[in-house]
């Protein structure tokens, strides 16, 4: 249900094809949990100070496809009954073969060093992203 949500927090025409890659990984015998859909300006601001504190890595949020509802991140279900540790978050293969299926509806990985990103590549950089849809998002439950 939370896989549900978070898409629906991505501008539609993205989302569709999100929900086609999701039936594929499926079918290609990946469980993927979308943990993350758009994400709001402000939350994305926190990330990236964290980030320039010496935090995680996180963009500005005008570079952050998230903040236009064109990106989602997500991890493999391993075990369905086992919690935070029943999630891959290691997986390099499982992350590999998403990305590889993703490939087919225009939804592309941004690299090894953050491999559960997946995100619109009907935009090639963030300088092409649609300015009118920054922090504009089809649903209101954004975090």
């Amino acid at each position: 249900q939370r896989t549900e949500a978070n898409i629906a927090t991505l501008q539609t025409d993205f989302a569709d094809r999100v929900h086609q890659w999701l039936a594929e990984a499926r079918k290609q015998g990946l469980n993927p949990y979308i943990h993350f859909g758009a994400r709001s300006v402000a939350t994305q601001e926190e990330l990236h100070k964290k980030f320039l504190a010496g935090g995680p890595k996180a963009v500005a949020p005008e570079h952050s496809y998230h903040c236009y509802g064109r990106a989602f991140d997500w991890v493999n279900i391993i075990d369905p009954d086992g919690g935070d540790k029943g999630l891959g978050w290691d997986d390099n293969k499982a992350y590999a073969k998403g990305e590889m299926i993703a490939n087919q509806f225009d939804i592309r990985g941004i690299g090894a060093d953050d491999n559960d990103h997946l995100q619109d590549s009907h935009f090639p950089t963030f300088a092409d992203l649609p300015k009118a849809e920054f922090g504009s998002f089809p649903t209101a439950a954004v975090a």
